[in-house]
């Protein structure tokens, strides 16, 4: 008992100077919040710049393979901010469950990800790089969101959270604003296709308060 109340105080300590807004329950769920309501618009975005592609550097199957994975990633991670807006609400002996829950939703949401790129066959090369690293930049913000959850988890056991703690200092979650900033920097950088420069510039994504706005052909909304 003792060790064990001496592991989760060194993974507090070991965190504090990585990510203060982990370190407390109230604190990672509002920024989990925010950073789910940005992940959503830019996963989104995936699959609107190989649907405005079809036809020139991406084939109809690589659409319906973009799409059924972005579908898929979407309805997880609407799945992940519901549970997240229950969590605020609940009272803490439901909190443990729920954060399992979000957790298994992140995983779905990994899983996605990781089997969509090597599915896809884009014949136009500075469009293969420009998916491939912007769905990087969000598999890598969801695996980083999800090492979070054991160290805010009352019933994670200290080998749980000293490895998560271990995985939060070495990749440390973005903040949404963070995030955001990176993913118009991934999306908006010239390629020196004409088409999907074109494209690319009309799919960034603004924060707004507490939520995240769709930029879609240059229009704010």
């Amino acid at each position: 008992m003792k060790n064990a109340g001496l592991g989760k105080w060194l993974v507090a300590v070991v965190l504090f100077g990585t990510t203060m807004w982990t370190a407390c329950s109230t604190a990672w769920i509002g920024e989990a919040g925010q950073i789910v309501a940005a992940l959503l618009p830019a996963t989104a975005n995936v699959v609107t710049l190989v649907a405005t592609l079809q036809g020139k550097s991406v084939s109809s199957s690589d659409l319906q393979t973009i799409q059924s994975a972005g579908a898929q990633a979407g309805a997880d991670l609407q799945l992940m901010q519901s549970l997240i807006a229950q969590y605020q609400k609940a009272d803490a002996a439901a909190q443990p469950g729920l954060l399992n829950q979000i957790q298994a939703a992140m995983s779905a949401v990994q899983m996605t990800l990781n089997g969509l790129l090597p599915a896809l066959h884009i014949t136009d090369a500075a469009t293969q790089a420009k998916v491939s690293a912007v769905v990087g930049l969000i598999l890598s913000e969801v695996e980083s969101l999800a090492a979070i959850v054991p160290l805010v988890n009352s019933n994670a056991s200290p080998a749980m959270m000293s490895m998560a703690a271990r995985q939060v200092k070495k990749q440390p979650p973005l903040t949404a604003s963070e995030f955001v900033s990176g993913y118009n920097a991934t999306m908006g950088a010239k390629t020196g296709n004409a088409a999907l420069d074109q494209t690319t510039a009309g799919l960034l994504i603004h924060l707004h308060q507490k939520f995240a706005r769709w930029a879609s052909g240059g229009l704010l909304k």
